[in-house]
């Protein structure tokens, strides 16, 4: 009897430290996930600026920064 609770703690035990380490790679996986997320939406708001130029050119006519001080 000593021997299947010793055998039933380490299984219980086994599945602790496999849970955990499971548990350690999906949090290592979500700081990846949010990282690229955050890359992602930097290089968005690094867009609106040169959208909203590109925009306000092709709305008066000019190409390019230049031509708006002629």
């Amino acid at each position: 009897m000593t021997l299947t609770l010793d055998n039933r703690s380490r299984n219980k035990e086994s599945s602790l430290t496999q849970a955990l380490r499971q548990i350690q790679q999906l949090n290592s996986k979500i700081a990846v996930l949010e990282q690229q997320h955050q890359d992602y939406v930097q290089k968005q708001q690094n867009l609106i600026p040169a959208i909203a130029e590109r925009k306000y050119f092709s709305d008066t006519g000019s190409t390019s920064a230049a031509d708006s001080n002629l």
